[in-house]
């Protein structure tokens, strides 16, 4: 909940981890995430508040569960300013490599409809940058369940890896991360979550050699 200009939260399971990232991006000043700030009386972490909106419509989202008719999309100047973001945050923890573990349209604060910083760090884990690259090149490009021709998402894709400053290979990146959202999905029972995946791998498949 929010209380003031904090937020009071539960620790989640991945609390101690979090706090170390979030005290390392406070002491380099890193300006886009929340700055930790101790336990209240009641064992709640305190965290400062980030002015800004958030998606609360999850549905509206990737991989659109329910098949909403209005569907939340990123123009090019989004798409660049959310992979700065995240290069931002991957160059404070090179030292010692972090993942977000979650880094979509759902935990990032937007003000005027550009990104302003990242929450929500439950699934922060120490692993290769390139896992959070490619959950938000899946997330915020959508390959296979966005309206769109094959061209535009290469396009679109580019963009956001110019914008992080580093090249990869696509299709194996995406490839991997299917196959961890498949993981996910399964040990959760994200059914519907699951359901929309085939459609992912297929597009993938199909226009791999564009990339």
């Amino acid at each position: 909940m929010r209380v003031g200009d904090t937020v009071r939260r539960p620790p989640g399971t991945n609390a101690e981890l979090a706090r170390d990232v979030l005290l390392r991006l406070a002491r380099a000043g890193f300006d886009g995430a929340p700055r930790w700030l101790g336990p209240d009386q009641e064992g709640r972490e305190i965290l400062t508040w980030i002015e800004g909106e958030t998606f609360t419509e999850r549905g509206r989202l990737h991989p659109y569960v329910g098949d909403p008719p209005l569907r939340v999309t990123f123009d090019d100047d989004q798409l660049s300013a959310v992979f700065h973001l995240l290069r931002r945050f991957h160059d404070v923890l090179t030292d010692d490599p972090v993942c977000h573990g979650d880094f979509g349209p759902w935990n990032i604060v937007w003000r005027d409809g550009m990104p302003v910083g990242v929450i929500d760090f439950d699934a922060v884990h120490r692993g290769d940058p390139a896992e959070d690259v490619a959950y938000a090149l899946r997330t915020f490009v959508s390959y296979g369940l966005m309206e769109a021709e094959p061209a535009e998402l290469v396009r679109r894709t580019q963009i956001a890896l110019d914008a992080y400053g580093r090249d990869f290979d696509v299709p194996a990146l995406l490839a991997q991360e299917y196959d961890r959202v498949e993981e996910r999905c399964r040990r959760n029972g994200w059914h519907r979550a699951l359901a929309k995946l085939p459609a992912e791998r297929t597009w993938l498949e199909a226009n791999r050699g564009l990339f």
